[in-house]
């Protein structure tokens, strides 16, 4: 945490004028529909809060049915075709080309974080240009264990626009499907491995990255992909994924899947035939986590002048405590809606509806940057080897000062201090108790007449470093640089409101108008200045 110190709409266009919906590109409204046991998967995940449907099977002999949107592998097998209900999209289709993507695609430029984990537990590129990308990431969830598969949807679309297509305008309905494929492949692959869970598919990558002023009522239930600000994330919170219910006359048995956040409680035991005497077992139901994040618009989104957006994320599963305030990531959803209750025991709502995003696949902007750990290992030898390349010349203090702020004429002196207070130092603790430790951190005071361009270096050090926070001192409290507490509209629960010191951990914090701050709150920086830490 360094300090660099100087002196001197809403967020959902409703009724906007918006373009035909993608949706009839992805496949058009039917009324045909089916769905199999052999097709379909196993429990609904929490992320996607798909509903249980009721299946059908519809064998589709009549010519007239065959129409230009089947495929002709499709069209040659056998057995009755399988549709998404109130669409055109065949299940069988799209369970055939996404097969034929996992098997099939090469993948030959990869970045930093789509490379492959080897047996030994270290990233590298692949070990065969000619070899399918997706299969080398099933072999790495074998190594590794960990039931999840990143597919960037890039590479969807350049191997099948129309499987993309339908993955972004039904992602609730396909998605479960994609997790049928890639379990049935792998099983294939991998007989002998035993995965705790299912492999559930996190697509990312989406063309549709979106401001989130821009976000209207044609992107729900959509997959959308945003960018922003972490500002507040809350406690675990245990929600029901299965209730186990137990008779109190005859101790029958009976478990329950919970559809869409509700439980339908069983009201006749088929045992005993007695009404109403279930009961609901908590400590034998299943649970998940789930925890609410706060995201904030990205500062080099906002419109001048303008308050920045919020929007609420869902996460569930292993994506809980994935980020932590101050992260600038781009989050990958389904955009969703419930409508507000006029009152919690009443069936009445509002016509105004709450909305949020289920998180599907969390990617770090930066991720690595200003961290304490060795991160050789993470680059590539590219990298490396350009890095090393730019070390070895002799001019590089002047090089990296000029890159500081190009538009800002001279002050070198200046730049220069910012650079090493950028790269840091390397941390070191005394052996001797009296000396302690000397921090690899600086801290700067930047003085100077009007119109030395004081405040636009602090921007553009602002805009620069990933966790990176800009304030006032003029106006700035105690308790709006560390934290406060506030009531959580979601939960009802007390949570604690970080404030810029704490965003800006493992960045820079830039205080403009240092000399504008009252004593009280200029003497909340001194441990932290000292110690880079508060209590």
């Amino acid at each position: 945490l360094g300090f660099f110190f100087a002196g001197g709409s809403t967020p959902l266009q409703y009724g906007s004028p918006a373009p035909s919906s993608s949706r009839d590109a992805a496949g058009s409204r039917s009324s045909l529909v089916a769905d199999s046991s052999r097709n379909a998967p196993g429990r609904s995940r929490a992320d996607l809060n798909s509903e249980v449907r009721h299946h059908r099977n519809i064998a589709l002999e009549d010519p007239e049915h065959m129409n230009a949107t089947q495929s002709p592998a499709s069209s040659q097998q056998e057995g009755p075709r399988i549709f998404v209900w109130g669409t055109r999209i065949c299940v069988t289709d799209v369970q055939l080309s996404f097969s034929r993507f996992i098997k099939e695609y090469v993948n030959m430029a990869l970045e930093e974080d789509e490379l492959i984990i080897d047996e030994s537990g270290k990233q590298s590129a692949a070990a065969e240009a000619d070899e399918p990308y997706y299969m080398q990431r099933l072999h790495e969830i074998f190594n590794t264990e960990e039931p999840y598969l990143n597919v960037n949807l890039q590479h969807i679309k350049a191997f099948d626009e129309t499987l993309y297509r339908q993955i972004i305008c039904y992602p609730a309905d396909i998605i479960p499907y994609l997790d049928f494929i890639a379990n049935e492949i792998f099983n294939e692959s991998y007989p002998h491995s035993e995965l705790q869970s299912q492999i559930q598919i996190r697509p990312f990558n989406a063309d549709r990255t979106k401001n989130m002023r821009c976000l209207n009522p044609e992107d729900i239930d959509q997959l959308i992909t945003i960018n922003g600000m972490v500002i507040r994330i809350s406690g675990l919170i245990p929600e029901m994924r299965q209730a186990f219910f137990e008779c109190a006359i005859c101790k029958n048995t009976n478990e329950v899947e919970v559809d869409r956040g509700h439980i339908e409680e069983p009201t006749i035991c088929q045992n005993c035939n007695s009404n109403h005497c279930f009961m609901l077992i908590h400590n034998r139901s299943a649970f998940m986590d789930r925890q609410v994040i706060k995201l904030q618009e990205s500062p080099d989104d906002m419109p001048a002048g303008e308050t920045p957006c919020t929007v609420s994320l869902y996460a569930h599963g292993n994506l809980v405590d994935s980020v932590q305030p101050g992260d600038r990531v781009t989050v990958t959803g389904i955009y969703r809606v419930v409508p507000l209750r006029v009152n919690p025991r009443k069936r009445l709502v509002k016509t105004v509806y709450r909305t949020y995003i289920d998180v599907l696949h969390y990617r770090k902007i930066d991720a690595h940057r200003l961290k304490q750990q060795d991160l050789a290992s993470k680059l590539p030898p590219q990298r490396v080897a350009q890095i090393k390349a730019l070390a070895a010349k002799p001019d590089i203090y002047e090089r990296l000062a000029h890159a500081i702020a190009p538009s800002i004429y001279e002050h070198q002196d200046i730049k220069k201090g910012i650079l090493c207070q950028l790269f840091g130092g390397s941390k070191k603790t005394s052996a001797d108790s009296s000396h302690g430790h000397w921090r690899s951190e600086l801290n700067i005071l930047l003085c100077g007449d009007p119109g030395t361009s004081k405040s636009q270096l602090l921007q553009y050090i602002h805009h620069l470093v990933p966790r990176g926070q800009y304030t006032s001192g003029q106006g700035s409290s105690a308790v709006g640089l560390t934290a406060y507490i506030t009531r959580d509209p979601e939960t009802k629960h007390f949570v604690l409101q970080t404030g810029a010191l704490v965003l800006s951990d493992n960045g820079v914090c830039c205080i403009d108008e240092f000399d504008k701050m009252n004593e009280s709150t200029r003497s909340v920086l001194h441990e932290v200045m000292v110690r880079h830490n508060y209590k």
